[in-house]
């Protein structure tokens, strides 16, 4: 069984797929510059044709079927895990898959290719043979913004129908998914750690980002990197006395668990995580200029979720600046990159769409389908 590969992609392979989502501010260039110089396993220098003929030679993943069956992608390309659904125009779930990273920086183009391929293929194998895929969006953890005509081939070139998917930030897509695109700011901290906001006019502004060396403050790789810091300090006796030493060098995992509760060094660290990520949040929303208020906040990633103590002092620090409201993320970042698919298409984002994607990638749903 396969999907349709539109003839179309070949004969518009150039096109973006659609609008950009806002128009992003700030060092875009600067920052894929920055990333792109310091890595080995970039895309720089690689041929598109070349890697289309050494890893697929004849091989298509989409063949010209009948077109009974549209069929919407949004995948979630994260720097460790990826994920992808497949829905109908309604929103419903049809399929779902999990690869690894989708992050050619970091991982390398061959091994984000593949893990796209795996997700392809998954999807693929669920779905009925008379599929047509319609729309698809990739929120790639690679880039700051929406990628360029030869990046989107090198990437998706032989596995997805060119003119036919959008290649954007993974950030854009989990933006997309809390909000819907409607005004707010989305705080982003998992491994790294990144705020985005979105003004009433769809103008959308970032700060941070910068990766692990130049800047993630308020990320798990901070304050890990900051509670190390204060254990070495507390070592050569220039700090406070600390569990930190012990606690690190057994298992760094186990620091929001045990730390947070008997430490008050890595309780401050998690409080300064907090307001780290408040001032880039209110940066953010100046360059925006948004005006909303109360001001729509939107928290998103393992730390904000997982860390009482980092939430916690990053809402008092808002709330010290702006009349703020804390909101639910609306859709996960998969969810947002399905969203934005249906929207390219032409699918107007209504409530009883939004709801049907909540439901298709809630967890419940996924595991459903998994099991059948």
């Amino acid at each position: 069984m396969c999907f349709t590969w539109e003839n179309d992609c070949r004969e518009n392979a150039s096109g973006n797929g659609g609008a950009r989502i806002g128009t992003m501010t700030g060092g875009a260039r600067l920052r894929r510059a920055l990333i792109s110089n310091g890595q080995k396993s970039g895309l720089d220098g690689v041929s598109p044709h070349l890697v289309h003929r050494e890893e697929f030679r004849t091989e298509i993943l989409f063949t010209e079927v009948s077109h009974n069956t549209s069929v919407f992608i949004g995948i979630d390309g994260g720097g460790t895990h990826s994920f992808a659904v497949a829905v109908d125009s309604s929103g419903k779930l049809l399929a779902t898959a999990r690869a690894g990273s989708l992050n050619f920086f970091s991982s390398g183009l061959p091994a984000a290719r593949r893990n796209l391929k795996m997700l392809v293929r998954s999807l693929e194998r669920q779905l009925p043979p008379d599929s047509r895929c319609k729309r698809a969006v990739v929120g790639c953890a690679a880039l700051f913004s929406s990628a360029s005509k030869t990046e989107k081939e090198r990437l998706c070139h032989g596995i997805l129908p060119l003119a036919r998917t959008r290649v954007v930030s993974d950030c854009q897509t989990a933006c997309f998914g809390a909000t819907l695109g409607e005004p707010g700011v989305v705080i982003i901290s998992g491994t790294g750690s990144i705020v985005l906001a979105q003004n009433e006019a769809g103008k959308c502004a970032r700060v941070g980002g910068w990766g692990p060396i130049l800047g993630d403050a308020g990320s798990a790789y901070w304050i890990a990197l900051e509670s190390v810091k204060a254990a070495i300090a507390a070592e050569e006796e220039r700090g406070r006395e600390t569990s930190l030493s012990r606690l690190i060098a057994a298992l760094a995992g186990h620091l929001a668990q045990n730390a947070a509760r008997h430490d008050v060094v890595f309780r401050e660290t998690c409080r300064r995580a907090g307001r780290e990520l408040a001032a880039q949040a209110l940066a953010a929303v100046e360059l925006a200029r948004l005006k909303t208020r109360p001001l729509p906040v939107y928290l998103v990633g393992g730390v904000l979720v997982n860390n009482a103590w980092v939430r916690g002092s990053l809402v008092a620090a808002l709330k010290k600046s702006c009349l703020v409201r804390i909101e639910q993320p609306r859709l996960p970042p998969v969810g947002g990159a399905a969203a934005i698919a249906l929207r390219d298409a032409g699918v107007e984002t209504t409530h009883r769409l939004a709801a049907n994607l909540a439901q298709s990638c809630s967890l419940e749903s996924v595991q459903l389908l998994e099991q059948t």
